[in-house]
């Protein structure tokens, strides 16, 4: 039966993507996929403390029109918008993963399984990229992360975890999410800096946060209609450093979601609103190669505790696009 409930939902998930590759999609379409794992932490590594595992499957495109629910994503300019559907699970750990009781005061076990939609549009004269995206899905057991953990785990002979029975119970996702991003300063070849603001806002993650990106190195401005002041050569290699601020208001998978706050379930085990860190800093350095029809970037992230006695955590991200 759970089975059946993980291909149902799998399968609605992906029903608007595969429905939209037979509307006419041009030649910017392309396949990007992204896995984060502490596993990739460099120098600590496979800690399996907090965030432990994310993986996100997207399909970018370009259309003309704006049907439902395109329509309510947001456009800023005719200059370039780009369109995705997108697939995403993550999951979440306390410190130690090998006591079956509840570890109070450290973070829940956790798990979400959602899709996602989003535009990218592009205001050339600007030099503006704005990034709206919504989430719907779930939280909790029917987001399958105990059995994703529990099967790689036994597949790489890791610890098996014993605590997820006390996970963030089940509940809803539908989010809306805003990024927008600023040219601030542009070194052709050299340096490229921009300002990032982002907000927030439903069932699953409320916040919103400032920062800044310093990219340098051989690098185009995407902000920037192409033109002789670009970069003539077709390959790019930079390295990036992306800090942020963000003010957090609510956080589903640490204070359990929306359903289960309203009706005081007592399901799981959840942190007090008291208890979670409302300002935190996330930073992320790396190294981004790019050529026609191909990118990949290594990234290390970095961010400070999220609930109260804590501690600050590290993972890897590893992301590949390709042109299809």
């Amino acid at each position: 039966m759970k089975f059946k409930m993980f291909l149902i939902i799998i399968f609605s998930l992906v029903l608007f993507p595969v429905a939209l590759k037979a509307q006419g999609l041009d030649e910017s379409s392309y396949l990007s996929l992204m896995s984060e794992n502490d596993l990739y932490s460099f120098p600590a590594g496979n800690t399996d403390r907090y965030y432990t595992n994310g993986l996100q499957l997207d399909f970018f495109f370009s259309k003309d029109n704006f049907q439902f629910p395109s329509n309510l994503l947001l456009k800023i300019s005719d200059d370039k918008n780009v369109f995705g559907w997108g697939l995403a699970q993550y999951m979440f750990t306390p410190s130690r993963i090998d006591i079956t009781t509840v570890q109070y005061d450290d973070r829940p076990y956790a798990g979400a399984l959602f899709g996602i939609h989003s535009l990218s549009s592009y205001d050339y004269f600007r030099k503006i990229k704005l990034t709206s995206e919504i989430y719907f899905g779930v939280i909790g057991p029917i987001s399958f992360a105990e059995e994703a953990q529990t099967t790689v785990h036994k597949i790489i002979h890791s610890p098996h975890p014993e605590g997820w029975k006390n996970q963030v119970p089940n509940d809803a996702v539908l989010n809306y999410n805003i990024r927008m991003e600023k040219e601030i300063v542009y070194l052709p070849e050299k340096l490229f800096i921009t300002g990032n603001l982002e907000t927030f806002s439903g069932t699953l993650y409320d916040a919103m946060g400032a920062g800044f990106s310093v990219r340098l190195g051989k690098i185009k401005n995407y902000l920037a209609k192409k033109d002789g002041t670009n970069l003539k050569s077709k390959s790019q290699l930079y390295v990036i450093l992306k800090p942020t601020v963000r003010i957090i208001y609510f956080n589903a998978l640490l204070q359990g979601g929306l359903i289960t706050n309203i009706s005081g379930s007592h399901k799981g085990y959840t942190l007090d609103k008291d208890q979670v860190e409302r300002i935190n800093v996330f930073t992320e350095a790396g190294l981004t190669y790019e050529r026609p029809g191909f990118r990949i970037s290594l990234l290390q992230k970095m961010r400070s505790a999220p609930f109260k006695g804590g501690n600050a955590l590290e993972y890897g991200s590893v992301m590949i696009e390709v042109k299809i």
